[in-house]
């Protein structure tokens, strides 16, 4: 998982992205070397904090592409210290913690 802030989209704004790497496969896909097919595994929930305060909340399914990114702008105060929970179908959990903007190397 990496997460990257932009230079401010306009005054009083901060953009960012979200990048997890990850299968997402939907189920419908075939195995070719079996043709069976490869059974659901993506992201079904994503949880993104700024300071102590929920941000972007993402439910996600099928059509969630390989890998996905979330780039988004948002008027909370990009000082604050960013913390990433995600959940997969098959329970794991991944997460990432990110320095406030003013102490990022």
């Amino acid at each position: 998982m990496q997460f990257r802030r932009f230079d401010t989209a306009a005054a009083g704004t901060s953009e960012a992205q979200i990048m997890v790497r990850h299968p997402n496969n939907s189920g419908l896909q075939r195995d070719p070397i079996n043709n069976y097919y490869i059974p659901a595994f993506f992201i079904s929930d994503l949880d993104l904090k700024i300071g102590d305060k929920s941000l972007l909340r993402v439910e996600g399914g099928i059509s969630i592409s390989e890998n996905p990114n979330f780039r988004f702008t948002y008027g909370e105060a990009a000082d604050a210290p960013v913390s990433v929970e995600a959940k997969d179908t098959d329970g794991h959990t991944y997460s990432g913690n990110w320095p406030a903007a003013g102490n990022a190397t």
